[in-house]
């Protein structure tokens, strides 16, 4: 019955590329015609998890791709950065494929796909790993190429695909080219070569899988379908993202005295200061100062509840946690605010 679906499937792309999208005289909005046409048909293959939109995805580093046709992302958990009508701005995360759709795949429509594909896979992780597995791949990017139609043959096709990625890492390059009314572009072993590998690698070589537009498409999906069950895809650290923008640089935090935990620490000179030490200091900061610039009166005392033992108590810790963090020789020096040394 999957397989019958898919046919139906096949069927109204065939219709929908034939008798009605080709009617539109405007290149533009007949390749984005075809576009909505293959998401709508891709969207209802999916589990619920994924959804598919188009426009462009970026990087925390603030990295963006070219313009994609459409991907697929999490429905989920993606966090969308700007969201039109017509095209969105989601992390790179996120994003389980791009698919370039086109209406006729030639060589220089192809070399932009490939172009494409890759500025998206160029783009730099920042997960949150939120698992204590951890696979060996993890928010790969699936890269696809979709057309309806080509006159050049697909092996023509696929020489100009193996030649525009002898300069690109296998791991920004295309995973699949559907030309629906030829075949299928994949990769596979080079030793005994009789499967399809999802991903490129050194060990893979470019081979072709002719079939009927119905079979073609069914093919087409099953390995975007493979690559979407066995990819771990951790969300945007998007802590990241923030501070690498600079949202965060004037972002003030601190802890009230009454809260500072015992087992806190502060980096201070050459130690660290306690919880208590800190405490210790936010308490009595105004008896230490006004003491060690000899401001410090009666009323100051009775206010307090403090006895002259006790401030020239607390003036002796405050000296030994300064020679502990600036070492025996320091020594604490008060000087009087002025507009020139404030």
């Amino acid at each position: 019955m999957f397989l019958y679906n898919i046919e139906s499937i096949a069927r109204k792309l065939r219709i929908d590329y034939e008798d009605v999208t080709s009617h539109i005289e405007h290149m533009g909005v007949r390749g984005t015609s075809r576009e909505d046409v293959l998401r709508q048909r891709v969207k209802e293959l999916l589990p619920q998890k994924f959804t598919v939109g188009n426009g462009i995805i970026t990087d925390y580093q603030g990295k963006q791709s070219r313009q994609q046709d459409f991907f697929v992302y999490d429905a989920f958990n993606s966090p969308t950065f700007l969201q039109t009508e017509s095209s969105c701005i989601i992390p790179v995360e996120s994003v389980y494929a791009t698919i370039e759709v086109k209406s006729t795949l030639d060589k220089e429509t192809l070399r932009q796909s490939v172009e494409n594909i890759k500025s998206v896979k160029e783009l730099e992780l920042s997960v949150l790993h939120n698992s204590p597995f951890i696979p060996s791949k993890y928010n790969y990017i699936f890269g696809a190429i979709f057309a309806y139609s080509s006159e050049t043959a697909i092996e023509t096709i696929a020489k100009n695909l193996g030649d525009f990625c002898k300069e690109i890492p296998y791991s920004q390059q295309p995973n699949i080219v559907c030309i629906l009314n030829q075949g299928i572009i994949i990769h596979t072993p080079k030793v005994e070569g009789r499967q399809i590998e999802i991903i490129p690698s050194e060990k893979t070589t470019i081979a072709i899988i002719k079939n009927s537009l119905e079979l073609n498409l069914y093919l087409f999906y099953l390995v975007l379908q493979q690559h979407l069950n066995t990819t771990k895809n951790f969300p945007p650290n998007l802590l990241k993202y923030a501070e690498q923008s600079g949202a965060l640089n004037n972002l003030q935090i601190y802890i009230p005295i009454d809260l500072i935990p015992e087992d806190f620490s502060l980096k201070a000179g050459k130690t660290n200061l306690t919880g208590e030490e800190i405490q210790f200091l936010g308490k009595n900061y105004e008896i230490i100062f006004k003491t060690l610039s000899n401001q410090l009166t009666p009323g100051d005392l009775k206010k307090s509840s403090l006895s002259e033992e006790q401030v020239a108590e607390i003036i002796e810790k405050f000296e030994d946690i300064i020679k502990r963090s600036f070492g025996d020789g320091a020594t604490v020096k008060y000087i009087r605010q002025t507009d020139e040394n404030k």
